[in-house]
């Protein structure tokens, strides 16, 4: 829980405190979905920027033994499998952060979710191109071979590292959600620039990947992946970057 709470104000400093890159001050939500809420740190800090919002926090996981705002619900939900929500149970915002790259059968996930977007509700999905890495660091082997392992894994169950980069398309292929805006930013492993809040949110994600690599350790060790290659990958995390894609879509109303 640490981990990820600690990842999470690092992003929103990154952010100047705000929810999401999208504007959302002027709006007046009555129904938020959280996809993935992980810790319960996102709905919780939505709790206090939209009061009057009544907030389903939903993950494959139990949330932590924490203490949760009364406008806040939490439901078990594998994403990757359908039944967890109703098709005509409608939100005025969904979102995702660093989610769908994860989830089994993503596009299919990501096309079914799209849909308890309300018409006029707001789609708020950050997620990363995690293939980004053989771009923005050093002919490291033991990098490669991570991620090499990785996308094995991933595609044979259907997840795609690259879900960040092609949200956009993914968007506009829904065709009621017209208008797509894209923030892309890099996010750094490292403190090396003069933004402050750059250099917060670089240790943040490097122990937020960190105990990714951690955790998966054992999940690729039949693929040849050992404890002592993680624990080698972790000291070359200091000179990567990972593509971020900040994508907020409206979805058309029925007379549009």
């Amino acid at each position: 829980m640490q981990r990820l709470d600690k990842h999470h104000l690092a992003f929103t400093e990154y952010l100047s405190g705000k929810l999401s890159p999208a504007p959302l001050d002027e709006l007046r939500p009555g129904r938020i979905l959280e996809l993935g809420c992980g810790s319960g740190a996102w709905p919780i800090q939505a709790t206090t920027q939209l009061p009057a919002a009544q907030i389903l926090a939903a993950d494959r996981s139990p949330l932590p033994n924490r203490f949760l705002p009364a406008n806040i619900s939490f439901q078990m939900a594998d994403l990757a499998k359908e039944g967890d929500f109703k098709p005509d149970h409608f939100f005025d915002i969904v979102h995702a952060r660093f989610v769908f790259c994860h989830v089994s059968n993503t596009h299919d996930a990501f096309r079914r979710l799209a849909q308890l977007v309300r018409p006029g509700g707001l789609l708020l999905i950050e997620d990363i191109n995690a293939l980004s890495y053989f771009e923005t660091a050093g002919p490291v082997s033991r990098r490669d071979h991570y991620i090499s392992m990785m996308k094995q894994s991933c595609d044979e169950r259907g997840a795609d590292m690259e879900f960040g980069r092609k949200t956009p398309d993914l968007i506009r292929a829904l065709d009621d959600f017209p208008d797509v805006q894209v923030q892309k930013m890099s996010m750094p492993f490292g403190v090396n620039g003069p933004d402050d809040a750059l250099n917060h949110l670089g240790p943040a994600t490097k122990k937020f990947y960190i105990g990714t690599v951690d955790s998966v350790a054992e999940y690729l060790a039949p693929r040849g992946f050992t404890r002592e290659m993680a624990l080698k990958y972790r000291e070359e995390l200091e000179n990567d970057s990972v593509d971020v894609y900040c994508c907020r879509a409206r979805r058309a109303l029925a007379s549009d």
